[in-house]
Formats: C-alpha cells, structure tokens, sequence
C-alpha cells in the first residue's frame, strides 16, 4: 500500500523536471543564435557619417584619410578615386562642413551576421570663405562589414 503513494506523485516529479529542461536548452538554444547586443556597427555608422560630412579645405589630406580609415570595399575604392576630385573643390571653394548627428540619429536597420545597415541623420553645414554658410539635413544609410579590424563601411548612400 506504500506502493501506491510514490506513484502518484513520481510521475509528475519527472514529467516537470522533463520541461524544465526543455525549456531551459530552448532559452540557451534561442540566446546563442541571436547576435550579441553590441552597438559597434551603430557607433561605427555615426562616426563615419560624421567624417563624410566633416571636411575643411585648411587641411583635406587628414579629413579625407580620416573617411578612408573606417571604410572598405567597394566603397573605399569609390572614394578613393574622387578623392583628387572632392580635394580640388574644398580648397577651390574653401569650403568648412560641419557634421554633427542628433541625439537618437542613429538606427540600426538591419543586422545579420557580418553585416549590418544602419540609417543616420545628419545636419551638415557648409561654410564657405567669404562666410556663408547653410545647414542641411540629411539622411544615410550606411552599409558595414565586419572584417578582421572591426566594422568598416562598405557604402554610404543618401536616401532622404
């Protein structure tokens, strides 16, 4: 007759321990597959927003290796081969732009793996030597590539 008391409550015993761990390995399973929430390729999009739109014809040389710093294929080379080009009209201009992205600018737009895209808001200003200036806003999606150095851009394209 004691028999029968254990098997009333042993089969529940195990039947809880049994979806415990189920739902225990589920979590693990779900936790290790979703990306770390690190904010790098966000970061690395506001600063190279920043650079795109930060350059002064006193000193284009730094500005301009400063955008190729945090940039790889396919846009490195695109910018690479306008470098002569953006130079020859900040100093011919003598143009002074300024970036600055606003507090909540910046959203991660899409993230999987090595890649991710990210949309930045940026108000640029443009000073220009005899003292005019304007400021603008505009909006980026930058596309990055984490590689070996950390996250690059592999392209900046304006979308509104």
């Amino acid at each position: 007759m004691l028999i029968q008391p254990r098997r009333r409550w042993l089969l529940p015993v195990m039947l809880g321990g049994l979806i415990v761990a189920l739902l225990s390995t589920s979590l693990w399973l779900w936790h290790r597959s979703t990306p770390a929430n690190d904010d790098a390729p966000v970061t690395v999009a506001k600063l190279a927003a920043q650079d795109f739109f930060t350059l002064n014809y006193l000193h284009p040389d730094a500005d301009l290796d400063r955008v190729l710093s945090r940039t790889a294929d396919p846009f490195k080379a695109q910018y690479s081969a306008q470098r002569d080009a953006v130079k020859q009209g900040l100093v011919d201009k003598k143009l002074t732009l300024t970036a600055k992205v606003p507090e909540n600018g910046t959203a991660l737009e899409y993230r999987s793996g090595d890649n991710a895209q990210v949309l930045v808001a940026v108000d640029a200003t443009t000073a220009t030597g005899d003292g005019h200036s304007e400021t603008n806003r505009y909006r980026v999606r930058v596309r990055l590539a984490c590689e070996a150095n950390g996250w690059l851009v592999t392209d900046l394209t304006q979308v509104g």
